[in-house]
């Protein structure tokens, strides 16, 4: 609150307004205003200090098990569990969602380049039946090449 509203608030007061009124005049409850109107002096709001809750003791370990991958809050509240917190799944789900969003994790970075200036090549070996398969893709030359190979 500013301090002239304060101080209007007490002078419309000592003129005889009434709690609704001043209430009604400047857009609050009229216990709100009858507050400010018997206070001495200007009210002043200081914010408490957060209080402890059962999770404080296990964020650390939570934000380790994110940093190693993308576990789910039902995950890490059984993980939890087995080391002894008493809590339930809302704190757990609450923080997790505050953390993941914390954590811009992008899977792969994409790489253009014009066409015909970059090749992809991709391997693989499979051995079944002592059939053993090789599979070699091009992208730059614009074809598909198969070699098979029975042993």
């Amino acid at each position: 609150m500013r301090g002239e509203s304060w101080m209007d608030i007490r002078s419309d007061r000592q003129k005889g307004m009434s709690y609704v009124e001043l209430g009604k005049k400047y857009h609050m409850d009229p216990r709100t205003a009858k507050r400010y109107a018997q206070s001495p002096q200007k009210p002043e709001y200081t914010l408490t200090q957060p209080t402890p809750t059962k999770l404080d003791a296990y964020k650390q370990q939570i934000d380790q098990w994110l940093e190693e991958a993308p576990y789910s809050a039902v995950r890490i509240l059984e993980k939890l569990q087995e080391q002894g917190f008493d809590g339930k799944y809302s704190i757990v789900k609450e923080y997790v969602r505050g953390k993941k969003m914390d954590l811009d994790e992008k899977a792969t970075v994409r790489f253009e380049t014009m066409p015909g200036k970059q090749g992809q090549m991709d391997q693989c070996h499979l051995d079944k039946d002592n059939i053993a398969v090789r599979i070699l893709f091009t992208a730059s030359k614009h074809f598909v090449y198969s070699l098979f190979f029975y042993i």
